[in-house]
């Protein structure tokens, strides 16, 4: 199993910063379900959780200016996580369908855990998919569950500190201050517990996410289609089991079917899944022949 290693020179740094945050009171908390930037707290120049365009890695990196558009690799939808386990935990997922890259998660790199739990630290990554079900197997399912806490504990009216929670391992949590732009986002083992700073950036949509019309052609051979559209469905996406989107469409909003070319898929089940502009969601599995 590959371990993370902080670098002997970066220590005194990584330890100052960690002194910084723990002194340091986060004005931005989560307190609702909604999209947010998720920032270090108590830096000189604070840096934020970030997918790099080029690697598709997590990483800490300075805020990205984006004329007057949000910058999607540094937007974050925090929420109940979609297959909710009885501890109620939630997920991070981050919506790149503007660059044409699909949706995609925050989890722990498997690569960097222990399942036994004798890691000091982990790494958090991102995935090209959505969230995992529990339907998709034990194996699979909690390692893009996390938890939100206080850093004084559960009282408060919102939430500035996160834990994930692996697979048979629930205290790893953000501890260290990363020393530099470009670092990885690692999660700790014991230890203090440090402060992000949560910033708020818009509510997810109330509005009705209809597909109660909506009719999904299934099994397919040649063709998948979808009928019975409407104006609130902006995004339909095609995932195989791995969670690789094999085929995106966006229907303009007069669109009330669409056929889409599946030949050459190749035969076995895959998602559908249906969005909203404010990141509702409907999901179906259909078998390819």
């Amino acid at each position: 199993m590959k371990k993370i290693t902080l670098k002997i020179s970066a220590f005194l740094l990584f330890a100052l910063s960690a002194l910084q945050v723990q002194g340091q009171s986060c004005p931005e908390i989560w307190d609702q379900p909604g999209v947010y930037k998720i920032a270090t707290c108590g830096l000189a120049t604070e840096l934020y959780m970030t997918i790099n365009g080029s690697s598709g890695e997590l990483e800490w990196a300075a805020e990205i200016a984006s004329g007057n558009a949000l910058e999607p690799t540094q937007l974050w939808t925090i929420k109940d996580h979609r297959d909710l386990d009885p501890n109620g935990f939630i997920e991070i997922t981050a919506d790149l369908s503007s660059l044409a890259a699909g949706d995609w998660t925050m989890v722990v790199d498997d690569a960097t855990y222990a399942p036994a739990g004798a890691d000091t630290d982990v790494r958090i990554t991102v995935m090209n998919r959505t969230p995992y079900l529990s339907s998709e197997g034990a194996a699979l399912y909690g390692y893009d569950q996390f938890q939100r806490r206080r850093e004084s504990g559960w009282a408060g009216p919102g939430n500035n500190a996160l834990f994930c929670k692996p697979p048979g391992q629930g205290n790893m949590r953000y501890r260290d201050a990363p020393a530099a732009a470009g670092d990885d986002v690692v999660f700790s083992a014991g230890g203090s517990i440090s402060a992000l700073r949560l910033i708020f950036v818009e509510a997810l949509s109330t509005e009705e996410f209809d597909t109660s019309s909506v009719f999904i052609s299934n099994p397919v051979k040649d063709e998948l289609s979808i009928e019975g559209l409407n104006q609130s469905i902006k995004q339909i996406s095609v995932y195989d089991l791995l969670g690789k989107q094999v085929i995106t469409n966006n229907p303009s909003d007069d669109t009330t079917s669409v056929n889409l070319d599946v030949s050459s898929l190749t035969s076995g089940l895959y998602i559908v899944k249906l969005e909203g502009e404010n990141g509702q969601s409907f999901t179906k599995k259909i078998i390819k022949e």
